[in-house]
């Protein structure tokens, strides 16, 4: 009997298949709970995770999702059809003050949504789903995806993240970097920094998911010159007082292997103040007026 069904696309129809249903199959499965109608009440979910059939009761009814993400990960959250139904959804996503960040009504399959938005903090978002229509279906899934861009090697001392100017602030985290630099054995973030002159330099690191340890070098994984290991919930400040010019490395890590996690780090130098400006004259040199300073006016000029 031949093959009427080629073995090639036989070979194409899975790979579409995979490509089509995989995302879906491979993600948990959740169900909505109700009330969800207030940002207290959101239903918690994971990048990942999929909603499965959520019903609009009403017009007056809102769902409420609410779900963890790195700073610089990318949130894709859409809705699309449960059995068939075309329920016309609207979303928004919130930060965490509660603040809009992206709102959409239509881009998603038919008139369902869809919210593409890179988060510019570690913390959490919240996605408010609303019909807007409730004639016909009232059904909706809900995927929330968030991909991770690139990750930069700022695990590495060598490849260090850039302070550019002072003061200076950053969310980042140390989950899932690695240890370059054996302060600890826990995993390591590092900064780099351009000291002009002798100055007072203040360096908050604040935590309140795993123990942190800061540290000032003079170069990587050496030349140690302060650190500090408390202050700010599980964080720690750090003063470095006199600190001469030049290139500096800060190293944000845990105390222990296990200690990882988000955090956040302000830099503050206190510079010494300008000097007392000299006097200033009004002379006449080769018989056009020069203002500048007395040394400058003599017949050496």
């Amino acid at each position: 009997m031949s093959n009427i069904f080629p073995e090639s696309l036989m070979r194409i129809a899975i790979l579409v298949w995979l490509f089509v249903f995989w995302p879906i199959l491979a993600t948990a499965a959740i169900s909505e709970s109700e009330p969800n109608n207030l940002f207290a009440e959101a239903d918690p979910v994971q990048c990942g995770d999929t909603v499965v059939c959520a019903i609009l009761s009403s017009i007056y009814d809102v769902d409420h999702f609410r779900f963890d993400v790195y700073s610089g990960d990318s949130i894709i959250a859409m809705t699309f059809d449960c059995a068939g139904s075309e329920t016309n959804t609207l979303m928004v996503l919130y930060d965490n003050r509660d603040s809009v960040v992206a709102v959409n009504d239509n881009s998603g399959p038919g008139m369902f949504s869809r919210i593409v938005y890179r988060a510019t903090y570690t913390g959490y978002y919240i996605v408010r789903v609303i019909a807007v229509v409730l004639e016909g279906d009232s059904a909706y899934n809900l995927q929330v995806y968030c991909p991770q861009y690139s990750t930069e090697d700022y695990d590495v001392c060598a490849t260090a993240r850039i302070i550019p100017s002072f003061p200076y602030y950053h969310e980042g985290t140390t989950r899932g970097m690695r240890d370059d630099c054996r302060g600890t054995a826990a995993p390591d973030v590092f900064y780099k920094f351009h000291n002009p002159a002798v100055s007072n330099m203040f360096i908050t690191v604040c935590s309140d998911s795993f123990d942190a340890r800061v540290q000032i070098l003079g170069r990587c994984c050496g030349d140690f010159w302060d650190d500090a290991s408390e202050g700010c919930g599980l964080g720690a400040e750090l003063v470095s007082f006199s600190l001469a010019e030049g290139d500096y490395w800060i190293i944000v890590e845990g105390m222990a292997a296990n200690q990882t996690g988000a955090f956040s780090i302000e830099v503050v130098a206190q510079m010494p103040g300008c000097p007392t400006p000299g006097p200033v004259v009004l002379a006449t040199i080769g018989g056009y007026p020069f203002l500048g300073w007395p040394e400058a006016t003599g017949h050496s000029y």
